[in-house]
């Protein structure tokens, strides 16, 4: 009898720390995927709310900023959930519900009226990357039906345009310093990268078509000057041939 007391206790035992061990590991479970969800949607958070503020360096419409006010408030309604007692996440997601609500969707102004591309490598690298941030998300968030179709094209269409304005402006100018440096090789190659690009794209507007005839003229100019220097050198190898010939000594017969 004592025996089986002591089997049955065994067994008992052995089933509690079973219990407690499969306990523990769905409690550390819970807590890696509620940590690997706080990583995420902070993320999420982080990312949209550094567009935001990256927007307004853009000519954009007022739009693609309710865009991303939504997204953020939706990343901070799932973080709310996740931490209930943050009053700072709460604060920051009523701030969110207040922007949203206040936005005037009969408001077509845009963010920046004027916009200048800077001469800078580097600035000009980082303004093309934060557009293609812009563009990737605007497209993620269409993608899940929460940017309805007119908002999307046009909001598209104006982050291509400045894509495409940038990248232009930024091989034109190097061309017209080639080109006054009479580096007439280099402007050419500059200048037809330039050409290529408005090529490219299926954007029409007034910018492309003035850049494209500027661009247009100065390779005209380039080749003129060109087939003028080619031009010059064949003189001056013919007015050697002849010289060469008039003073090269006489055969004697």
């Amino acid at each position: 009898m004592l025996i089986t007391i002591i089997i049955i206790l065994i067994l008992a035992l052995s089933a509690l720390a079973v219990g407690v061990n499969a306990i523990q590991q769905h409690k550390q479970k819970t807590d890696l995927e509620r940590r690997q969800q706080l990583l995420r949607y902070r993320g999420v958070l982080d990312q949209t709310e550094d567009l935001i503020a990256v927007c307004s360096d853009f000519p954009l419409g007022k739009s693609i900023v309710q865009v991303l006010r939504v997204r953020a408030r939706d990343a901070l309604k799932l973080l709310v959930d996740i931490q209930p007692k943050s009053n700072d996440l709460k604060t920051r997601l009523d701030e969110y519900e207040q922007a949203i609500a206040a936005y005037n969707p009969e408001d077509k102004g845009l963010l920046l009226e004027s916009f200048t591309v800077p001469e800078g490598d580097k600035q000009i690298v980082t303004m093309i990357k934060a557009l293609k941030r812009i563009r990737q998300t605007l497209r993620a968030e269409h993608g899940r039906n929460r940017v309805d179709s007119q908002t999307f094209h046009e909001e598209e269409t104006r982050i291509e345009k400045l894509l495409i304005k940038i990248s232009v402006e930024s091989l034109v100018r190097r061309g017209d310093n080639a080109k006054k440096s009479n580096m007439l090789g280099s402007a050419r190659q500059y200048y037809e990268k330039a050409v290529k690009m408005l090529g490219d794209t299926a954007v029409t507007d007034d910018y492309v078509t003035e850049k494209a005839h500027y661009i247009d003229t100065q390779l005209e100019e380039i080749m003129s000057q060109l087939r003028d220097s080619n031009a010059a050198d064949a003189k001056k190898r013919n007015k050697k041939d002849d010289l060469d010939e008039l003073f090269q000594p006489k055969k004697k017969w």
